[in-house]
C-alpha cells in the first residue's frame, strides 16, 4: 500500500516540475540593461525580493494543492486494496486449506516412501548375501542358472516388485529343499590333468559330491566340480560307487561337513613316501636300519621256533637223540662215556652246551644295537633340522614360515622314526632272548638230568 502511494506522489511531482519551472520563467523580471548607481541598484534588490516571496507563496500554495490530491488518491488506493482484499479473503483461506492438504499428503508420501525405501534396501541386501550363499553351496553345480537370475535381483536399482520378491522366497525355499536330498546328474567335471569330461555326479546335499567312485571339490569362483588329486582311502569311494550303480540301496557314505574343505586339504597333506622324503638322508638310514632289524628279528624268530619244536619232539624221545636239535646234540655228546667218568662227562656236556650258545644267541646283540641306535639317529635328524631352522631364520628372519618348515619337517620326521623303528626292534629282541634264554635254560636242566641219572647208575651199581 505504500509503495503505490509513493508511486502516485512521484509522479505528480514529476508532472508538476515542467510547470514551476515555466511559471519561474514567466514570472522573473526584467533586469534593468544597467545599473548606474547604488540607489538602482537598492531598488533592484528590494524588486527582486517581493518578487522572490510572490514567487514562494505561489510555490507553496501549489505544493499544498498538490499534497491534498496526493492524499486524496492515498486514500482511494487504500479503498481500492482493501476492496480487493476482502474481494480475495475467500481465496486465500482455500489457499491456506490446499496448503494444509498438500503438506499432509507430503508426509504421508514420505512416510511410503521411507517403508518402500527400506524394503528395497533390506531386499538388496538380503540379495547380495543370499547370492553369495548360492555361488558357495554346491548345488549351484547342478542348478547353475540360479546364480544370474540372483545377481539381477541383487543388482536392479528400481522398487522390487511382488513377481521378484517371490523369485527370491522360491529360489531360497529350493535351496532349503535341495540341500536335504540325494541327487543324480549330469556335470562336467574336471580331472586333476585339468581335462573336462560331462559325468554322472552323486550329490550328497551340500556337503559331497562323487563321480566315477571318486570324491569332487566344488571350486565356487569358476563353478567347477575338480576331481581331488589325492583320494580318500578306496573303502569311501567304494561305498559311492555302490551306491550310484544302485540309487535305491542303503549304504554308508562318507560326509564332508565343511563342503570339501576337509577333503580338499588332503591335497596338502603329504603322503608317507613325502614324509620320509622330509626326514632326508638320516631318515632312510634309519628306515634302512629298522628294516634290518626287523628281518634279523623274524629269522632268529624263525629260527627259535624251529628249535624250539625239534626241542620239544626231543624231549619226548630221550633215549634217542637225534643232531638236528641242540639237545640231540648234547645228548650225542654225553655217549660213550663211562659212569665213572664223572668228571670227563660233566666236560663233555658243558663243551656241548657252550657250542650250542652261539646258534641260539646269534643276532640278539645286533637286533638290541639297532633298537638303541635309531632314537640316536632321530635325534641326530632333529638337531640336524633344527640347524637348518636357524639357518633359515638367520637368512630370511620370520616373516615366512614356510622357509622354516623344511628344517621343521626334517626334525620331527626323524625324531617320529627313529621311535617308530626302536619300540618294535626292542619288543623283538624281548622276546628273542627270552626264547634263547629260555632255549638255554633247557638244555641246561637236560645235562643236569643226565648227571643226576648217571650218578644214580653208579650207586646202584655199587
Amino acid at each position: 500500500m505504500r509503495r503505490i502511494a509513493g508511486l502516485l506522489l512521484g509522479s505528480l511531482l514529476l508532472l508538476d516540475l515542467p510547470l514551476l519551472a515555466q511559471e519561474t520563467q514567466q514570472s522573473q523580471p526584467a533586469i534593468p540593461a544597467q545599473i548606474t548607481d547604488l540607489d538602482q541598484l537598492l531598488d533592484a534588490v528590494k524588486q527582486e525580493q517581493r518578487e522572490q516571496r510572490a514567487r514562494n507563496a505561489q510555490r507553496e500554495k501549489t505544493f499544498l494543492r498538490d499534497k491534498q490530491q496526493q492524499q486524496a488518491l492515498l486514500a482511494q488506493a487504500r479503498r481500492d486494496f482493501e476492496l480487493r482484499q476482502r474481494e480475495n479473503q475467500p481465496l486465500v483461506g482455500k489457499t491456506e486449506a490446499n496448503a494444509a492438504q498438500i503438506k499432509q499428503l507430503q508426509q504421508e508420501l514420505e512416510a511410503v516412501v521411507r517403508d518402500m525405501g527400506d524394503l528395497a534396501s533390506t531386499f538388496r541386501e538380503f540379495s547380495g548375501d543370499f547370492s553369495a550363499v548360492l555361488q558357495q553351496s554346491m548345488i549351484t553345480a547342478q542348478l547353475p542358472q540360479r546364480s544370474a537370475q540372483l545377481q539381477a535381483l541383487a543388482a536392479a536399482d528400481n522398487q522390487p516388485t511382488i513377481e521378484e520378491i517371490e523369485s527370491l522366497w522360491l529360489l531360497l525355499q529350493e535351496e532349503m529343499t535341495e540341500a536335504g536330498k540325494l541327487a543324480l546328474f549330469d556335470a562336467e567335471v574336471v580331472t586333476p590333468d585339468g581335462t573336462a569330461a560331462q559325468q554322472q555326479v552323486l550329490r550328497l546335499g551340500t556337503f559331497s559330491a562323487y563321480a566315477g567312485g571318486d570324491f569332487l571339490r566344488y571350486v565356487p569362483e569358476t563353478g567347477e566340480l575338480l576331481v581331488l588329486s589325492r583320494q580318500p582311502a578306496a573303502r569311501y569311494r567304494s561305498a559311492a560307487q555302490d551306491f550310484s550303480g544302485q540309487p535305491g540301496s542303503i549304504v554308508a557314505l562318507t560326509v564332508d561337513p565343511t563342503g570339501g574343505s576337509l577333503l580338499g586339504m588332503l591335497s596338502y597333506t603329504p603322503s608317507l613316501r613325502e614324509r620320509i622324503e622330509q626326514g632326508g638322508t638320516i631318515a632312510l638310514i634309519i628306515i634302512a636300519l629298522g628294516i634290518l632289524g626287523l628281518l634279523m628279528a623274524a629269522w632268529r624268530g624263525i629260527y627259535l621256533g624251529l628249535v624250539f619244536l625239534r626241542v620239544n619232539a626231543q624231549q619226548r624221545n630221550v633215549d634217542a637223540p637225534q643232531p638236528s636239535n641242540p639237545l640231540g646234540r648234547v645228548l650225542l655228546a654225553a655217549r660213550g662215556v663211562s659212569l665213572q667218568e664223572e668228571d670227563l662227562l660233566q666236560l663233555k656236556l658243558d663243551e656241548a652246551v657252550l657250542a650250542e650258545l652261539p646258534a641260539l644267541e646269534r643276532g640278539n646283540g645286533v637286533i638290541k644295537l639297532l633298537a638303541a641306535t635309531s632314537p640316536l639317529l632321530g635325534l641326530l635328524g632333529t638337531v640336524t633340522g633344527m640347524i637348518l631352522t636357524f639357518q633359515a631364520i638367520s637368512l630370511f628372519g620370520t616373516g615366512d614360515p614356510k622357509l622354516m618348515a623344511g628344517g621343521i619337517s626334517q626334525a620331527l620326521v626323524t625324531t617320529v622314526l627313529g621311535l617308530v623303528v626302536a619300540i618294535p626292534l626292542l619288543f623283538s629282541h624281548s622276546v628273542i632272548a627270552y626264547i634263547s634264554r629260555s632255549m638255554i635254560q633247557r638244555l641246561d636242566e637236560q645235562c643236569a638230568g643226565i648227571l643226576a641219572r648217571t650218578a644214580e647208575r653208579q650207586e646202584g651199581g655199587q
